[in-house]
């Protein structure tokens, strides 16, 4: 969870430094400001996609090694009901390959804004 809130924080610091970006090159005169603000954007992005990409295995183990076996071994669910709470658990699980996916279409997203 608090990988997941980072990444978030990442995110939305990436954002601020690009809004900031073209006041603080016009406040310091210096375009290489500009580049160092888009290399630090890039970076905060590819950590955010691996911090994304770290977190999959973790939420396939809960769902797939701790989840199923304990909704099977309770009987919380009918034996019938097992496959559809499986596939409710993938797709759980595969919701952080998807806000991995995201954040690299974001980043391709940014580089073609800025035409790099």
């Amino acid at each position: 969870t608090q990988i997941a809130k980072n990444a978030g924080w990442l995110q939305t610091a990436a954002t601020v430094i690009l809004l900031a970006a073209p006041l603080l090159v016009i406040i310091a005169k210096s375009p290489a400001i500009l580049l160092v603000q888009v290399a630090a954007i890039g970076l905060i992005a590819l950590i955010t996609v691996l911090m994304h990409a770290v977190t999959l295995p973790v939420e396939f183990d809960a769902s797939f090694k701790r989840a199923l076996p304990i909704l099977a071994g309770g009987r919380y669910i009918p034996d019938a009901d097992l496959p559809a709470a499986r596939t409710i658990l993938r797709a759980a699980a595969l919701t952080y390959v998807a806000a991995a996916a995201m954040s690299v279409i974001n980043i391709f997203r940014w580089l073609r804004f800025l035409r790099i």
